[in-house]
């Protein structure tokens, strides 16, 4: 039993007659007669009854009928999915981010995205760097953006967006002052970033050794947690310039001098080379690339 003899039974019982079946068929009508045959053999069983030139459904051919249609219907709804999957008009696209892009530098392309593949679902996962490199390693995701290149052959990085590492304190309070910039970063409360993220890799030469170590300093699980932290007063942190742009321009963040500052960045977006990509998440590539800074 296959999906042709499924369909020549159907038709030869929709239509009534096997010539009829063969011109709509545009096969010939030894061929209609013979598929019909090879499905009573499959089935064990006598589907249709010949009468002159019209035909007869038989009891059993009746309850196949039912079961013929429904196989059809779904043989047709699979190959229309099957190809709105490959033209990236439907599918999902799964995107690990570091917070950086994740918050800022992504939701403008995926909304430009989904206003042109509007049945796509897209999926933002928000980890730090290290994380999204590896969810993208495991095949947890489709692609993965992150503030480094990812140091592996089995990944593919293009460049996706830059931005600055800056050092931001409190508008108000006692590292408000020009003198800040005089202090060494030992003799401030700086807040840090977790292990893992792009931006404590990218200040790891400017902070003093042992840092992480001394009790009593702040440890920051995301951009915007030590952003928070900054404007309650708690200390200094590096920080995108993005994510303080509104901050600095309303003065509710000063930026400090410090040598070495600003620290450009350039995120990059990775896939994995040797694994066929959907085609919703190739045009979703397509579309960071030509956007690209550059």
């Amino acid at each position: 039993m296959n999906i042709d003899q499924l369909r020549t039974f159907r038709t030869v019982i929709e239509l009534g007659s096997f010539s009829r079946a063969s011109e709509v068929l545009h096969v010939s009508q030894s061929t209609v007669s013979f598929q019909v045959k090879a499905l009573e053999t499959a089935v064990g069983a006598r589907l249709i009854d010949r009468r002159g030139r019209s035909v007869r459904v038989t009891p059993t051919g009746r309850v196949l009928l039912g079961f013929a249609r429904r196989m059809i219907a779904l043989r047709d709804e699979a190959l229309h999915r099957l190809r709105a999957e490959e033209t990236g008009q439907r599918g999902r696209v799964t995107i690990a981010a570091s917070t950086i892009p994740a918050e800022y530098l992504l939701p403008p392309l995926l909304g430009e995205f989904q206003r042109a593949h509007p049945e796509v679902t897209l999926i933002l996962k928000v980890s730090d760097s290290r994380q999204a490199t590896a969810a993208l390693l495991g095949e947890d995701c489709d692609l993965a953006c992150v503030g480094s290149p990812i140091r592996d052959r089995r990944v593919a990085c293009v460049r996706f967006s830059h931005d600055e590492i800056v050092l931001v304190a409190p508008a108000s309070g006692p590292y408000a002052t020009s003198e800040t910039s005089r202090l060494g970063l030992g003799d401030l409360p700086i807040i840090l970033r977790e292990p893992g993220s792009g931006t404590r890799e990218a200040v790891a030469k400017l902070l003093p050794a042992g840092l992480a170590e001394r009790e009593g300093h702040i440890e920051a699980g995301s951009t915007e947690a030590a952003r928070r932290c900054v404007l309650e007063g708690l200390g200094l942190t590096f920080i995108s310039r993005t994510a303080v742009k509104e901050d600095l321009a309303a003065g509710r963040v000063r930026l400090v001098k410090l040598r070495g500052t600003p620290l450009k960045r350039t995120f990059y977006m990775g896939s994995l080379r040797g694994v066929t990509a959907s085609a919703a998440a190739r045009a979703f590539l397509k579309l960071v690339i030509d956007r690209a800074p550059g």
